[in-house]
């Protein structure tokens, strides 16, 4: 396979069934990475495997449950999707393939499949808008892992995140358009949270999903009131960025805001976070406070005005 590069895309990862016995290695192999959980491992790992590994994965596995898709993880079969309609973008001198950080199929497994057809060359694509030590270091630990093991020929190129982008933006202000309950309803932009202390030591998410946000509610047409920002899915005691999400909408209700769509920004495919925490547990919790309507639009996924911004990105960075 002379002059072939294979475009691979990395998302977090998904656990290859919803029980409890695929969750608790899926659960120990994600909450063991130092990126995702930046605490002394003499005091984290004692902690995760005898307080957290014996109570969680039955309950994620509960989670796991209500949004589980007959193909399998929402999460690896709309990456799955978006990879063939990506794939039928370009021609043979260019295979796009997807891997996972945690979970099936890793990261390094995907590269060696790959090295053993004969590749050589690499485009690196991390699934995240935006800039996290906590998604895309985590997913180029796990490249650079593989570049120190392996024995054969390895170069890679990276897709930087995204979240500035005009072809992003526009294409997730098409997909809100499209899937708002009404143009008046009240707008929440959601995003992944992630610990404060990562913040000040230098992180720029934060920066980013508010300029991702700011820049979609100009490209909407949206007046200061019409939306809001705030932060999922939060881990542990630490401060987290805020608004928290749960406790934002119920803010919401006191101003006597009673519909509302969120839209999740930090996410390139549904998954757990958007899919069960987002679309069925606040939902939940929004209604039962008094809130009258609550639509959870969808991520991207592999809608065309997404694949079309992921193939100029891909072009773009295979002519650097």
């Amino acid at each position: 396979m002379q002059n072939k590069t294979v475009v691979i895309l990395v998302n977090t990862g998904s656990p290859s069934a919803p029980t409890a016995a695929a969750l608790k290695p899926y659960l120990r192999d994600f909450l063991s990475d130092p990126r995702i959980i930046e605490l002394p491992r003499w005091f984290w790992l004692p902690i995760l495997n005898g307080i957290i590994l014996r109570k969680r994965p039955a309950q994620s596995a509960q989670r796991y449950q209500k949004i589980w898709m007959p193909e399998g993880s929402p999460l690896i079969v709309h990456t799955d999707r978006l990879s063939h309609k990506l794939n039928a973008r370009f021609d043979e001198s260019v295979r796009v393939d997807y891997a996972m950080r945690v979970g099936y199929p890793l990261v390094d497994k995907v590269i060696e499949k790959w090295q053993e057809k004969g590749v050589e060359d690499f485009i690196i694509f991390p699934m995240f808008a935006q800039y996290a030590t906590q998604t895309v270091e985590s997913v180029m630990d796990a490249v650079r892992d593989w570049e120190k093991r392996t024995k054969k020929p390895f170069r890679y190129k990276v897709i930087e995140p995204f979240y500035n982008q005009s072809g992003f933006i526009q294409a997730l202000a098409q997909l809100v358009r499209i899937h708002r309950s009404h143009p008046d309803t009240h707008l929440v932009m959601s995003f992944h949270g992630i610990p404060v202390k990562s913040i000040r030591r230098g992180s720029p998410y934060e920066k980013q999903c508010l300029e991702t946000a700011q820049r979609l509610s100009i490209a909407l047409g949206l007046k200061e009131g019409q939306y809001s920002i705030a932060y999922q899915s939060r881990f542990g005691g630490d401060r987290w960025l805020q608004p928290y999400l749960s406790e934002h909408v119920l803010e919401l209700l006191k101003k006597n805001v009673r519909s509302i769509d969120v839209v999740c920004l930090s996410f390139s495919v549904d998954c757990l976070e958007t899919l069960e925490e987002i679309g069925l547990e606040l939902k939940e919790l929004f209604l039962s406070a008094g809130g009258q309507t609550f639509r959870c639009l969808p991520c991207l996924n592999d809608d065309d005005h997404a694949v079309d911004f992921y193939e100029q990105l891909i072009r773009r960075r295979l002519l650097t």
